[in-house]
């Protein structure tokens, strides 16, 4: 929509605004915060971005990290295993949420779940589930979990989300790498 003044288009931008101005305001609210993370330096720092949206809407927080078997384990190891579905993998998804789940405030409600299978048929059917207002994760991950997700699974997610997505850029500055993670001195 352009607001240049054209013949089929005879509105000063001052009038726009005062038409805007009229309008019912509308009711924006977040309640639920989806935030998938696979443990890599950009899903962490939307942990960040999400831990600072909760404090200020007094949203709840869903840490989701989906546990990708087919990227996981190897086609030959799948075979072998006769469907057989390891679950150390699964362990170390709630391990690292319960680790994770120690960063959010305890004034901010959260909760942890994980899910196994494909990343971003699981981040959209999870945001569906719980319907959430918002999903907040890493442009592109590449984490201790094998890159659960990655630009491709934020693509993906963005397209097909049925909420508003925000996707997070770079690092948090007390990352060394993607996955380095530098610990801070006490």
């Amino acid at each position: 929509m352009s607001i240049s003044n054209t013949p089929e288009n005879s509105k000063s931008p001052e009038e726009y605004i005062a038409e805007i101005k009229k309008r019912r305001p509308q009711d924006i609210h977040c309640d639920r915060i989806l935030v998938p993370t696979d443990g890599s330096g950009q899903a962490f720092k939307a942990v960040g971005e999400a831990i600072h949206l909760a404090a200020v809407t007094d949203a709840e927080l869903t840490l989701l990290m989906v546990v990708d078997y087919d990227s996981e384990v190897a086609a030959f190891e799948q075979v072998t295993l006769s469907g057989y579905v390891p679950a150390e993998l699964t362990v170390a998804a709630w391990h690292f949420l319960a680790d994770l789940m120690h960063v959010i405030p305890p004034e901010i409600s959260a909760h942890p779940r994980v899910e196994a299978g494909d990343p971003a048929d699981i981040i959209i059917d999870v945001a569906n589930e719980e319907e959430s207002d918002l999903i907040v994760m890493g442009s592109r991950g590449l984490g201790t979990l094998g890159g659960l997700l990655t630009g491709s699974v934020s693509a993906a997610v963005l397209e097909a989300a049925p909420c508003p997505v925000l996707l997070c850029k770079g690092m948090p500055d007390d990352w060394e790498d993607d996955e380095n993670y530098l610990p801070q001195d006490e």
